[in-house]
């Protein structure tokens, strides 16, 4: 007769995700630490079972004398439950004003990020759960923050975060790796209450657990409630930032019609979107009073990612180096060549139009680079300055500081992309060249 299930596992496989297919990426997290290794245990007990790949990973992070040590320990443990593993080193710096956990934490995901998976597993626990919950209290955290963790999220367009054992307390992880008699590495400074998280764990915690014996089971039922909330919290902001951008750009007038408090959430929304960094409170607030009273054409939120810029009617999203990514403002970068070449090569393309390009110029060296100040361009009633025609398409300031343009063999501008070629380089019914990630700064189009 078979040896009945571990009630952990009993519980994990009762649990497991429907929408789980079976062939599915898993990888799990591995520190070494007891949570990670039980985890890593009980995922390669239901590996046949339910019949996904499981691999692991291991950051190196290089804070320890025992780092090669944990390091090496995961590599044993792997290979006797004969899972594939990679180990990945960062480098944390300790300088960091994010603080030494929070620097880690942020190379740690980065590494699982890069991960070829479709699922990250890490080892998260109930304790864990509470003490999420009660540093997010003590730093004054709101309804996300309060939230705790969510026991599956999105980490990017590829991989999602499970956390199958949120429901689990340490002791229930402890009496597991005894029964199998599982080794797992201790880090000292987990011991270190310094740390704010460690003085939690061993100080504060214990001691109002004393007063209040069921003190976890109602902080889980308030991040349970808190959860529920959040998820109302966000179908309206999901709803409400549909109808900001309804047509394809973010609407200050439209977000105007909103509560002071839903406009706040949509500000908050877009910055997330767009990876720009979590922006304290009080500028969150500012932006919007800003936005609400606006009587300049523009104006530029900064955040720890990049900025927001609003022009008119319109907010765009920028990350920080945004326009190091543009080819011809890349370090180094000369986009010198047969125009022909050297357009497609560089992201542009060449779209029909009533008056475009002349064969004769695409077969001739050309250069693609910023438009200047100095610019000008041929039109049929003379020159025109070219920053001066961005402006009357209502392109952003920040975005005319970088348009692209052709320049002849002579320096003279050619084309402005997207906009409008030179009559001296023109023809009917030829082509124009377009980037075409700057659509969204025309506002004027013709």
């Amino acid at each position: 007769m078979s040896k009945p299930l571990h009630p952990l596992l009993q519980r994990l496989a009762s649990a497991w995700p429907h929408d789980f297919p079976a062939g599915i990426r898993i990888e799990a997290g591995l520190s070494g630490g007891l949570d990670s290794v039980v985890l890593l245990h009980v995922l390669a007990a239901l590996q046949q079972r339910f019949g996904f790949a499981l691999t692991a990973v291991h950051v190196h992070h290089g804070l320890s004398d025992q780092a090669d040590e944990w390091a090496d320990f995961c590599r044993s443990l792997c290979r006797r439950l004969n899972v594939p593993l990679r180990v990945e080193k960062v480098t944390v710096a300790e300088e960091s004003r994010l603080g030494i956990e929070a620097e880690a934490r942020k190379q740690r995901y980065r590494v699982f990020s890069d991960g070829c998976c479709d699922v990250l597993a890490l080892a998260h626990h109930q304790d864990d759960q509470v003490e999420t919950f009660m540093l997010a209290a003590l730093r004054g955290g709101g309804l996300r923050a309060l939230s705790a963790m969510p026991g599956r999220r999105a980490l990017n367009g590829q991989i999602q975060v499970w956390r199958p054992l949120l429901a689990e307390s340490r002791e229930t992880l402890e009496s597991y790796a005894a029964e199998h008699g599982l080794a797992y590495v201790e880090d000292g400074s987990n011991r270190n209450t310094e740390f704010l998280r460690n003085w939690l764990r061993h100080e504060a915690l214990p001691q109002w657990r004393s007063r209040v014996p069921h003190l976890d089971r109602h902080i889980v039922g308030s991040i349970r409630a808190l959860q529920n909330e959040l998820a109302v919290l966000n179908e309206i902001v999901t709803q409400d930032y549909a109808y900001v951008c309804e047509t394809g750009a973010f609407s200050i007038a439209r977000w105007k019609t909103l509560s002071e408090a839903r406009r706040r959430q949509q500000l908050l929304h877009y910055a997330k979107l767009h990876e720009l960094g979590v922006p304290a409170a009080e500028s969150t607030a500012d932006f919007a009073r800003v936005l609400g009273t606006m009587k300049a054409v523009s104006a530029e939120w900064p955040l720890p990612q990049g900025s927001i810029y609003a022009y008119r009617d319109t907010l765009f999203a920028c990350k920080t180096g945004w326009q190091n990514t543009l080819p011809w403002l890349a370090e180094g970068a000369v986009l010198k060549g047969r125009l022909k070449n050297i357009l497609p090569e560089n992201g542009f393309t060449l779209k029909p139009h009533s008056f475009g390009i002349r064969e004769e110029l695409l077969n001739e060296e050309c250069v693609i680079r910023a438009a200047n100040a100095d610019d000008v361009i041929q039109t049929t009633v003379g020159r025109k300055n070219v920053w001066k025609i961005l402006q009357e398409r209502k392109v952003p300031p920040f975005a005319r500081r970088c348009w692209p343009v052709v320049a002849d063999g002579g320096n003279r501008c050619a084309a402005i992309a997207n906009i409008r070629v030179s009559v001296h380089h023109g023809s009917p019914n030829g082509a124009i060249p377009v980037f075409d990630k700057f659509n969204c700064f025309v506002l004027e189009p013709k």
